[in-house]
């Protein structure tokens, strides 16, 4: 199947965390802060059933924590918390 453009975006943004998380990371724990509309995307992409076959092997688990606007990704090496800025 191929992905629709809405599930490219999420990926590419997943892909951006994954990049980007180490330079925030302490220990084993990283924030990082997408705006809110990037948020809004990675979560669709999050919680679609189709995305499940494009997320990269690096990411052991995924969920949404819609009340307090959070996604936390967590790897082999660090719990992401991935925050909905402005």
């Amino acid at each position: 199947m191929e992905p629709t453009l809405h599930l490219k975006q999420g990926l590419t943004l997943l892909e951006k965390v994954l990049k980007f998380y180490p330079i925030m990371q302490e220990g084993d724990k990283a924030e990082v802060e997408l705006t809110q509309q990037d948020w809004l995307v990675l979560m669709d992409f999050i919680e679609n059933p189709d995305s499940k076959e494009l997320i990269p092997d690096k990411v052991k688990n995924m969920r949404v924590a819609i009340d307090d606007r959070l996604i936390h990704i967590a790897t082999d090496d660090c719990s992401v918390e991935v925050e909905m800025g402005m």
